[in-house]
């Protein structure tokens, strides 16, 4: 069977398993009227997304490296389409966590799943192709999000998502991973230094980006629902188009040095969106994408440079891991809006941190990297 089938299914997997992440700001509102719930009740349901998303990956790339993509596949593809279905009918919020904890669940195995398709298929060029296959989780949430806006509720939209869905069963009953594969096993990869660097570079640098998909609605209260709405649109597509990008300019410039102008790209889409919430200024939006376009890239490159360096056999399990860093991601994420409630000095100083901190771990591995 010809490797782009599998690359195709990577593609239309991540535009459903977009939903959880980047149709979150129009799905937020919504059911904080639907439930009577605070904003901060209804975030927890985010939270856990993030947690289950990410936590549950380890087990499946595990499973997927020893097992095949398959079964695995067939699992992740019923549980986010029963999240979406059982979250439509779901009384009141606390319901509303258990069954969006299901769909997280299959979110997560069928993000890893599909990014390791890629990796693992194509070799040759890591950076472009898993940027061309996680496209598809920003692009998605664009097609997806005018629906939401457009219905006004929170229910219909994610039933007929969760139905539309069932057919991903189907296509990954049909994935496999090529044979011959060569590369590091996973114990001795998670014995290195070096790999933990990467892990801490990749979660700090996911922060921007897990805090505009969690708190757009925060940052953007003063602009009007129609621009409100065109920027719940455009941010995911942003991060989509930004991934491909990045990583063909990584497959060509070197993962480290495509890397560092991905922080620098996010620290001005950071300090953008500052003066655009201060200001009430058009430059938030400018902002917001930008960080969009830099922070899609992140998880894409970095599982392309752990596979450059340890190898595609083993990376369905290396990539889960490294995966799991966007728990710090969205712990710190959700910080960012405990201290926006009363400081938003520290807030803000919290996004700053995070980039500079994770351009300082890159320069580390760089270093490391080159010696010899």
């Amino acid at each position: 069977m010809d490797r782009r089938f599998f690359l195709a299914i990577g593609f239309v997997s991540m535009l459903f398993c977009s939903v959880y992440q980047y149709s979150w700001n129009e799905f937020m509102p919504l059911m904080v009227n639907q439930f009577h719930e605070t904003a901060s009740a209804v975030e927890v349901a985010f939270a856990l997304f993030v947690v289950f998303s990410t936590s549950f990956q380890v087990l499946s790339g595990r499973l997927s490296d020893i097992k095949g993509p398959r079964y695995v596949g067939l699992f992740g593809a019923l549980a986010l389409s029963l999240g979406l279905i059982l979250s439509s009918f779901s009384p009141n919020v606390q319901v509303f966590y258990l069954t969006w904890t299901i769909g997280s669940i299959g979110e997560g195995t069928l993000y890893g799943l599909s990014l390791n398709l890629a990796l693992k298929w194509f070799p040759e060029r890591r950076g472009l192709i898993t940027g061309l296959v996680s496209m598809g989780f920003g692009l998605g949430a664009a097609l997806f999000n005018p629906f939401i806006a457009f219905e006004g509720d929170f229910r219909t939209p994610t039933l007929l998502i969760g139905l539309s869905a069932l057919p991903l069963a189907l296509l990954f009953s049909l994935a496999r991973y090529p044979e011959s594969l060569e590369g590091k096993e996973i114990g001795a990869t998670i014995r290195e230094s070096r790999f933990w660097l990467i892990y801490a570079c990749f979660a700090l640098s996911s922060v921007p980006l897990l805090v505009i998909s969690s708190s757009l609605s925060l940052l953007g209260n003063y602009l009007n629902a129609l621009d409100y709405t065109v920027a719940t649109v455009y941010f995911p597509i942003t991060s989509g188009l930004g991934r491909p990008l990045f990583g063909y300019l990584t497959d060509k410039l070197g993962r480290i040095k495509g890397i560092t102008y991905v922080l620098i790209g996010s620290l001005v889409g950071v300090s953008l969106t500052l003066s655009g919430y201060l200001r009430e200024g058009p430059e938030l939006l400018i902002g917001v994408a930008l960080i969009g376009i830099t922070g899609g890239a992140t998880f894409p490159l970095y599982s392309a440079l752990v596979g450059d360096i340890y190898g595609p056999k083993y990376s369905a399990s290396s990539t889960s891991i490294l995966y799991t860093g966007k728990i710090i991601s969205g712990l710190l994420g959700t910080a960012f809006s405990f201290f926006f409630g009363f400081n938003q000095d520290l807030a803000f100083i919290l996004l700053y941190l995070s980039n500079l901190v994770s351009f300082i771990i890159l320069m580390i591995i760089k270093k490391i990297s080159l010696s010899p």
